[in-house]
């Protein structure tokens, strides 16, 4: 695997499941580059010297790089596969590699619009000319890049979890968590979490209203550079409570009562959705967001605007809890997945 991010978030944490899925399944595997939580498995890594993943801040710098970079491949291992999933690694290091081994790449949103989105393509597309196979995490995702890419090379992998780590606790159990967890002034409230990176784009401002036009309580989990504004919408009303980044998502997932899931638009397969789903809770999404084709399968309601969702609303979603663990077990499995990632990998090296 040959990837750099700082950033934990839905597809760092695919990364590691991925490597240490394919590791406890007899796989050697091996990371170039950063990515959050691959050490804490114990997982092998090295580091070439790879600059930050690519964004507009980034990107000039990044194209000046590549020439070094490209170099710096040499000191990756001989390997039956290589595997990448950010667009600097794709566009600039997949011909070299390519020479010694096939190349796959998994995409896990939609394609970016503006004249970023239109420069990247071309590069992306000269890159493809290299690569093996490019998974999508959905059909969506796979429409996107069929023009440029070409059918044959694409494979519809949706996302997954581990379900057993978000399966919906006994209630005496799911008592005792929102005790421990929840301030003391949400224990006897209707409680809404949403637990995502907090990013401008995906515009979590909704998930405040809706809960607040509910007369919910709101616990917001997760950090990201969207925290301030957030705060300053809320401003410092009770009801809505954050928690910065936390290792124990499942548990704060078990204590509260529904979720609000807002996507930003180039979204694929919200894990977020799984996860709550999995966990039992009813889902609230927005009218328009990608992942939304999930909600009838996992439980919940898709409005169009922040103050659709009443109180009255709240009461009869509440209805529905549990109505996604069966769905999310069966489709959306770790195992189930990784079987996809081995046949993949298998059908590049034929």
């Amino acid at each position: 695997m040959v990837s750099v991010s700082d950033t934990a978030g839905g597809a760092e944490a695919h990364t590691v499941a991925l490597g240490r899925g394919l590791r406890d399944r007899g796989h050697d595997v091996a990371l170039y580059g950063r990515c959050p939580g691959w050490a804490e498995h114990g997982l092998d890594r090295s580091d070439i010297g790879l600059g930050p993943k690519w964004s507009r801040r980034t990107m000039t710098a990044g194209l000046l790089r590549v020439p070094v970079e490209r170099h710096r491949t040499q000191a990756i291992a001989e390997s039956s596969i290589y595997y990448m999933q950010f667009k600097r690694e794709q566009i600039a290091l997949t011909a070299p590699l390519a020479r010694r081994a096939p190349v796959v790449w998994t995409e896990h949103g939609r394609w970016m619009g503006g004249l970023v989105g239109r420069l990247l393509l071309a590069g992306y597309a000269r890159a493809a000319e290299h690569v093996s196979r490019v998974v999508c995490v959905s059909e969506a995702v796979a429409a996107d890049l069929e023009p440029v890419v070409g059918r044959d090379k694409l494979v519809v992998v949706p996302n997954a979890i581990d379900t057993r780590r978000y399966a919906a606790p006994p209630a005496r159990a799911r008592a005792a968590l929102r005790q421990r967890l929840l301030p003391s002034r949400f224990h006897d409230r209707r409680v809404a979490v949403l637990a995502a990176r907090l990013h401008g784009a995906k515009r979590h401002d909704r998930a405040v209203a809706a809960a607040l036009a509910s007369g919910s309580a709101l616990v917001v989990v997760g950090d990201g550079p969207d925290r301030e504004r957030l705060k300053r919408i809320a401003a410092g009303n009770p009801d809505v409570h954050f928690t910065g980044h936390r290792d124990d998502v499942p548990h704060l997932l078990a204590a509260s009562d529904f979720y609000i899931y807002c996507g930003a638009e180039t979204d694929g397969t919200p894990t977020c959705v799984l996860e709550a789903a999995a966990g039992g809770l009813p889902i609230v999404a927005f009218r328009g967001d990608p992942g939304t084709e999930l909600i009838p399968h996992c439980g919940g309601m898709v409005i169009g605007e922040p103050a659709d969702l009443t109180a009255d609303a709240v009461s009869a979603l509440l209805e529905q809890r549990g109505a996604g663990v069966a769905y999310v077990e069966q489709r959306h499995g770790r195992d189930r997945w990784l079987d996809a990632y081995e046949r993949t990998f298998g059908e590049c090296l034929r």
